[in-house]
């Protein structure tokens, strides 16, 4: 996890592979969500066939 200036900040940087980012994708977010995270802000995947799952994933997170 890095850490911006302001500490109030965190940045993780997930894998540039598809099936590696999406084997990681809920264990990150429950992570974030454990260390009491409030607004959580995700760079848009690649829109390629490979990347459906992450979308996927993401889409089902973000309806909670």
């Amino acid at each position: 996890m890095l850490k911006t200036r302001s500490g109030k900040v965190l940045r993780r940087r997930m894998p540039d592979d598809a099936a590696a980012t999406a084997q990681q994708l809920f264990a990150v977010l429950r992570e974030l969500d454990a260390q009491g995270v409030k607004w959580i802000w995700i760079e848009t995947p690649p829109d390629s066939p490979a990347w459906d799952g992450v979308r996927d994933r993401l889409q089902r997170a973000s309806a909670a």
